[in-house]
């Protein structure tokens, strides 16, 4: 009696054992399908590193332009990235060329004052150029009527926790705009869980919504 007592046990055993390896399959299977349609994986960060949060939420703010149809506008980006490799050029020139000191002087002179010269300008470019903006684009589909692309400006003052976003035309200076600013705390959880496809939905409406003229800020 006990024999057979002792034999349902490892078989019920064995069967739970058998269960919870299909239900764990089931799982995997369910993540594989979740990566596979596109889903990403949830974004946690410290909420009190404001820095951190701002690159979450401008990286998300840029994703949800994207989705639109524009493509992103890299002029800026390139001429800034000419000009560090222009700078670092005339450094690796003043460090390793072939000639004695004192007679390298004026070689070290002219490099100093192009090394200088060029951060100076790419220092002007984020300062008074690019500013607080994020992105800039290309017309729609580059086909349609507007010649102009977007420009994608935000703001985060530090110690607090409105995300602002203001959607504009690229070229146009002090023109019409939407501007929207969003509580953060509605996308972020106490643990530092970020909602970004919440956020960026609600970007998407605030694009759309420059896209049909309903300015809410006009200079």
């Amino acid at each position: 009696m006990a024999k057979k007592n002792a034999k349902k046990d490892a078989e019920g055993e064995k069967g739970a054992a058998v269960v919870k390896d299909e239900g764990e399959g089931n799982e995997a299977e369910e993540a594989e399908d979740e990566i596979a349609e596109g889903r990403r994986e949830p974004m946690q960060v410290e909420i009190g590193d404001f820095v951190k949060v701002k690159q979450m939420l401008d990286e998300s703010t840029v994703s949800a332009v994207l989705t639109l149809d524009y493509d992103e506008n890299h002029y800026w980006d390139n001429v800034k990235l000419l000009l560090m490799v222009v700078a670092c050029a005339f450094a690796m020139v003043a460090q390793f060329y072939p000639m004695p000191f004192p007679e390298s002087r004026p070689l070290l002179g002219i490099c100093c004052a192009a090394y200088f010269v060029a951060s100076t300008v790419l220092q002007g470019i984020v300062t008074y150029i690019e500013q607080d903006t994020i992105m800039l684009t290309h017309a729609k589909n580059r086909q349609t009527a507007e010649k102009e692309g977007l420009r994608i400006r935000t703001a985060f003052p530090r110690f607090q926790y409105d995300y602002t976003v203001v959607v504009e035309k690229a070229e146009t200076k002090n023109g019409p705009s939407v501007s929207q600013t969003y509580l953060i705390t509605k996308y972020f959880t106490e643990d530092g869980w970020f909602d970004a496809e919440g956020f960026e939905e609600d970007v998407t409406k605030q694009v759309q919504q420059f896209e049909a003229k309903k300015f809410n800020k006009t200079l």
